[in-house]
């Protein structure tokens, strides 16, 4: 095992993190693996536990652990928490979430209500139009992760009257479905911007702390807008996932040229 070097001028706690670092690289500790905990790095290398809070914050912020409360620190997969945007689906329905992870929904609010104008704009409805709004946060395992508000036309909202979804039980993708509104197409926009102070609150960050903002504009197979929605996004907690692929018509001009 790798000791501390007192007479180094790297902080101690970048050290260890260092060396739980090679540990989880060289296959000693692997996916899912727990961590040593804060007792037993204290007393293996004679640290204090105010430092051995600060390793397992940075190997967190890495990505190469999480902590989860009460439980410990476990190695991390690098999929794990990746939210695919390209996909049809919402955050919960991607299967990039481990089946260990706990993973609550708390429903803020779910009402009809006057659409503010850029729901209204675009879910193609007059300004002015009634619709229903469900905003939710999201937390996973016991860490706030989303905060977002779906707004859609008065029709489709009317469909989850009495739905699990509403007390956050279930999924409005899946609820919606089941009524005959699947997602045929989608469109996505993510921006970086500074956390307002209701959402500031509900993630527990600083007012203007810097989140991912997600807009998204669901489309069915006749091409009518039934869901719209704003989610903020900590990208502590979360992976915004983007892949890339050349259109098929380019790959195949690149094969017969070989």
């Amino acid at each position: 095992m790798q000791n501390i070097d007192r007479t180094s001028a790297e902080p101690y706690y970048l050290q260890l993190a260092r060396i739980i670092e090679g540990q989880i690289k060289t296959g000693k500790y692997r996916v899912g693996d727990r961590v040593p905990g804060e007792t037993e790095l204290c007393r293996s290398f004679d640290l204090a536990r105010s430092t051995v809070r600060e390793t397992l914050r940075a190997l967190e912020q890495q990505r190469l652990i999480r902590i989860v409360p009460r439980r410990g620190a476990f190695v991390a997969d690098p999929a794990e928490n990746r939210w695919k945007l390209q996909v049809t689906q919402g955050f919960l329905e991607t299967g990039a979430h481990s089946p260990d992870r706990s993973i609550e929904t708390s429903v803020l609010r779910a009402e009809f209500e006057v659409l503010p104008d850029f729901a209204a704009d675009a879910l193609g409805l007059p300004k002015g139009e009634n619709g229903f709004a469900i905003e939710r946060v999201r937390h996973i395992d016991g860490k706030a992760a989303m905060h977002s508000t779906n707004y859609l036309p008065a029709d489709v909202g009317a469909i989850l009257i009495g739905k699990p979804v509403l007390q956050g039980n279930a999924s409005l993708n899946h609820t919606l479905a089941e009524a005959g509104f699947s997602i045929y197409a989608a469109r996505r926009e993510v921006a970086a911007i500074g956390a307002p102070p209701d959402t500031a609150k509900h993630l527990g960050l600083a007012r203007g702390a810097p989140v991912l903002f997600v807009q998204s504009t669901s489309r069915s197979d006749v091409g009518r807008v039934f869901d719209f929605y704003r989610s903020f996004v900590r990208s502590d907690v979360v992976t915004i996932s983007v892949d890339a692929e050349a259109p098929a018509e380019i790959t195949h001009g690149a094969s017969e040229a070989e």
